[in-house]
């Protein structure tokens, strides 16, 4: 008798083509714990327009920067329970092919592989005891609908599961607007941090510094720093194999870096 279990699965990326790093990062979460009244209560604020979770705006308003900081937290509060995937991919290799291949064709490779490896990772490996319901949500973009990826990923992922005798089935697979699914606006949220925690850039600009200080004080969160920790990254330059990096190295080269904003603890009087 299979212990029947359902989750949600949220994927999106961040940064296109030239704009190095470029990341896809897929996130699950058990769908009891995405239907607890306070998540909902993210996604419905999202839908009706007074929550705004973009991380770019974490160096706007401190409104919006609170905001930020607060989900992130909460979010990780669950992160014995979660799962988290990153594709970090050199685009550059792909264009050193264009010889051969046509733009469409990379693009393809780009925006229905990537995702496929992503997603197959967080539902593969669960237990012969264990059997998982999948929902997956899918930012909507237009290379997305361009390639119906929602529809792909589906019957793509559900044929592993058959060849590979997984136990898991996608139930459904959908592109989602963007301000619709707090699930949806976490996975970018994460992604903004792994990324700005790759560049590990100096305070240099305002932006920067506002940005390094928010990951610093998140990170001294244990929660926090364990969700972090604990991701699957991978590395793609064009090879047979996704090469899996511990994260962890970027991790400590970044607080490394930024050591007196990890060291600074503020006066109490």
């Amino acid at each position: 008798m299979y212990q029947q279990e359902k989750i949600k699965v949220f994927f999106d990326e961040s940064g296109k083509r030239k704009d190095k790093p470029n990341l896809m990062g897929g996130l699950s979460i058990p769908s009891k714990i995405y239907s607890l009244p306070e998540i909902e209560s993210y996604s419905q604020q999202l839908r009706d327009g007074t929550l705004s979770l973009h991380w770019k705006d974490v160096t706007g308003k401190s409104e919006d920067r609170e905001n930020i900081i607060q989900v992130l937290n909460f979010i990780a509060s669950y992160h014995h329970m979660i799962k988290f995937n990153v594709i970090h991919y050199d685009y550059s290799m792909l264009a050193q092919r264009r010889e051969e291949f046509d733009e469409d064709l990379i693009s393809k490779m780009i925006y229905t592989k990537f995702p496929e490896r992503i997603i197959y990772g967080l539902l593969r490996g669960y237990g012969r005891n264990v059997y998982i319901n999948t929902e997956i949500y899918i930012e909507n973009s237009t290379e997305y609908q361009a390639f119906e990826l929602d529809n792909l990923i589906k019957e793509q992922l559900n044929i592993q599961s058959l060849y590979r005798a997984e136990h898991y089935v996608v139930s459904s697979s959908r592109l989602v607007p963007k301000g619709q699914e707090i699930g949806v606006e976490v996975t970018d949220l994460l992604l903004g941090v792994i990324r700005n925690i790759i560049e590990n850039k100096p305070d240099d600009s305002k932006g920067y510094k506002i940005r390094n200080e928010v990951i610093i004080n998140l990170l001294k969160k244990p929660k926090f720093y364990s969700l972090i920790k604990n991701i699957k990254y991978f590395e793609w330059t064009n090879t047979k194999e996704l090469a899996e990096i511990d994260f962890h190295d970027y991790l400590q080269l970044f607080i490394a870096n930024h050591y007196e904003k990890w060291n600074y603890t503020p006066s109490s009087s």
